[in-house]
């Protein structure tokens, strides 16, 4: 309930609730002052790790050229990588309202340079950056 009590207090959220042995909480936010508006889902069980989904707007928008979003566990649930568990980057000590919550928006900020540009500067494993199409289209990295 720790959890669910520094959210409340930190970003009053829009909808939470109560489920056994965690919640659900929906929070409306802008990762920058120019940014979109996101529905962000975070649904927490205290014996798992924090999971954090895009509710809002779905489906967010590809990169062109990309077939699926950029450091998601999932494009179609639109579930966000923001951590790795097995490196321990996250434990229930932490709060989540001081670490997901700030990666959420990092990953939203640079998710959305992402989409125009089709480069991925957000960091993490992998290569996330779009497919280039032609020879007009060309980026620097």
């Amino acid at each position: 309930m720790e959890q669910l009590a520094s959210l409340r207090a930190t970003y009053n959220p829009m909808k939470w609730n109560v489920r056994p042995h965690g919640f659900n909480c929906w929070l409306n936010v802008m990762p920058s002052a120019l940014s979109d508006n996101y529905t962000l889902k975070i649904s927490y069980n205290e014996t798992a790790f924090p999971r954090v989904y895009v509710e809002r707007p779905k489906p967010l928008k590809l990169a062109e050229g990309a077939q699926k979003l950029p450091h998601t566990y999932d494009t179609h649930k639109q579930q966000l990588c923001l951590f790795l568990p097995q490196a321990n980057q996250w434990s229930s000590s932490m709060l989540i309202s001081k670490t997901i919550v700030h990666w959420a928006l990092e990953w939203l900020y640079y998710y959305e340079d992402w989409a125009f540009s089709g480069i991925w500067r957000g960091g993490g494993h992998g290569d996330w950056d779009a497919p280039i199409n032609n020879q007009d289209n060309l980026r620097e990295k």
